[in-house]
């Protein structure tokens, strides 16, 4: 099963450039012409919601390829650094757990994926250690168009026993 990366952000992005470009030259216009009139401050802060939005759309051209069947998984994830070579056994994994990182409560779960051994393509530094075990975030599900629950749904059936879903509710306030 393939899994589809959110555009989302992409179109907040062109829509944030839209509106900041336009309001962009609305500025300048202002500052050339009779600067002395009153302006509005949405004018002002124009070239700033234009940066905002040209940020926005270079993270969204990052790539993420995020695939689970049968065989194993498959990621390529620039934005967490994973890119594994090829398919992965489901045997080569202690676990895989749909968790949210220790030091991001607030933020969407991740698949976490628990190797038995080295997999080249995991950046250590970025490894949740729990005692002798070593997990590895590899794709945030918020950046994926489908739910965490489909994403839990499919690594139920295709994972089988070693998945655990240790998702927890996100307090409010």
């Amino acid at each position: 099963m393939d899994f589809h990366k959110s555009r989302l952000l992409t179109w907040v992005s062109l829509a944030m450039i839209v509106v900041g470009a336009v309001g962009s030259v609305l500025f300048v216009g202002w500052l050339l012409g009779e600067g002395g009139r009153r302006t509005s401050v949405v004018l002002i802060v124009c070239p700033f919601i234009l940066l905002i939005g040209l940020l926005g759309l270079v993270t969204t051209v990052v790539p993420l390829r995020f695939r689970v069947d049968d065989y194993g998984i498959r990621v390529r994830n620039r934005r967490e650094r994973v890119d594994l070579p090829g398919t992965v056994p489901w045997q080569a994994f202690e676990a895989i757990t749909l968790e949210h990182k220790p030091d991001e409560q607030d933020k969407d779960p991740y698949v976490v994926v628990w190797p038995r051994d080295p997999i080249p393509g995991l950046p250590q530094d970025r490894a949740i250690r729990r005692g002798h075990a070593a997990g590895f975030p590899v794709v945030q599900v918020g950046d994926l168009v489908e739910s965490a629950d489909h994403v839990a749904q499919a690594l139920r059936h295709y994972a089988g026993p070693l998945f655990r879903d240790e998702r927890r509710p996100v307090p409010n306030g």
